[in-house]
């Protein structure tokens, strides 16, 4: 398990994260992170209904987690999806992100 400091710089879905990870000695590096055990609708989704529920969740997280917050993130190395983005248990102020969504029902679990 590694474990990282980053910056939230945006909220791209209801369970994708745009961040900027603290690697050290001034070493930073933007990465897609996508939250562990929940999944949200696509922003991208088929009806009106799927993409209002997308945004509905989206908004719950930025509510959660604001732009420009400090975050801690877990990942493993070898811990990819199919878009090649990290896998991650992300905590904000001592909170898990995946089980504060999965809490307000936005999400559904995997």
């Amino acid at each position: 398990m590694y474990t990282y400091r980053a910056k939230l710089i945006r909220w791209v879905d209801g369970d994708t994260l745009l961040v900027l990870i603290d690697l050290g000695f001034y070493t930073f590096r933007e990465e897609r992170i996508r939250l562990a055990r929940i999944n949200a609708p696509e922003m991208n989704g088929s009806s009106t209904y799927v993409r209002r529920k997308a945004k509905h969740a989206r908004a719950v997280g930025k509510k959660l987690c604001p732009h420009n917050s400090t975050i801690v993130i877990q990942t493993r190395k070898t811990k990819r999806d199919m878009y090649a983005r990290y896998i991650a248990e992300v905590t904000y102020n001592g909170k898990n992100l995946s089980d504060a969504l999965l809490q307000t029902e936005a999400v559904q679990h995997i």
